[in-house]
């Protein structure tokens, strides 16, 4: 079994797949990662190779230590090199290597050009051309940051919970600041999504992922798919193009 692992700023994401299929799938807080919980994390899976985005450098030698300790299996951290994704015009030191996985995820199950919409942290929009390329992106302050943003910069607006409302004039603060959060982000969405296609000239998939996701989609006109393990599902392909193949090549050897 393959246990894909997605580094965030917020969470860990963990995915268990058997074969194709995902077994299981689990998250730890970002804050809480240290090499204890990730090697307590590792042992609910017997896993044959681990497969790794990251977007904490810091935690990369922690996991590193962690796998080798408790797994002792070949591990593969996704890099611009090694992702399988032309990049087309844009810095490949500067590229998350999250936003990679996601596009080989959503090129492998669509093959048509996509917008993959990852609302994490930060949320980012990709670009996939019909050809498989990677064409760009944005990066937007998540949905989180900006409702924090609203209480810790002001003297008297109080914390919320991000929440839909149902009407968009509001009759108090608290209603008054979800409103503007909401439905603020979700117009955000809607207009990054439509500069893009007015860009590339075609019309692409549109494709929802991350934490955020499923609170935010069905309220924008854009949205098409929720793939809430899109990332899990990119790390499985890029494993199985670099290194599956050769292990499953060397256990028919035997």
């Amino acid at each position: 079994m393959l246990l894909a692992v997605d580094i965030g700023n917020t969470s860990v994401s963990f995915g268990l797949f058997k074969g194709k299929r995902l077994a299981r799938s689990w998250r730890l807080a970002a804050k809480k990662a240290n090499e204890r919980t990730l090697r307590k994390s590792l042992r609910a899976a017997d896993v044959e190779g681990v497969c790794v985005s990251s977007v904490v450098p810091g935690l990369n030698p922690v996991l590193k230590r962690a796998i080798k300790k408790v797994c002792g299996c070949p591990t593969l951290f996704v890099t611009p090199q090694n992702a399988g994704i032309k990049i087309l015009s844009y810095n490949k030191k500067q590229i998350g290597a999250d936003r990679l996985v996601n596009a080989v995820a959503a090129y492998e199950i669509y093959k048509k050009p996509c917008i993959v919409i990852d609302f994490g942290t930060a949320t980012t929009f990709d670009y996939v051309t019909g050809k498989g390329e990677y064409g760009g992106g944005v990066i937007a302050p998540g949905i989180g940051i900006i409702n924090d943003a609203l209480h810790e910069n002001t003297a008297k607006l109080p914390k919320v919970r991000i929440k839909k409302t149902e009407r968009i004039l509001a009759q108090n603060t608290m209603q008054s600041m979800q409103s503007g959060v909401f439905h603020g982000y979700a117009g955000l969405v809607d207009h990054i999504v439509e500069g893009i296609k007015q860009e590339v000239k075609n019309k692409p998939k549109v494709i929802a992922t991350g934490g955020f996701a499923g609170l935010i989609a069905r309220d924008t006109r854009s949205i098409q798919e929720l793939q809430p393990f899109l990332t899990l599902d990119g790390l499985r392909t890029i494993w199985n193009r670099n290194i599956g193949g050769l292990l499953r090549s060397a256990r028919n050897d035997y």
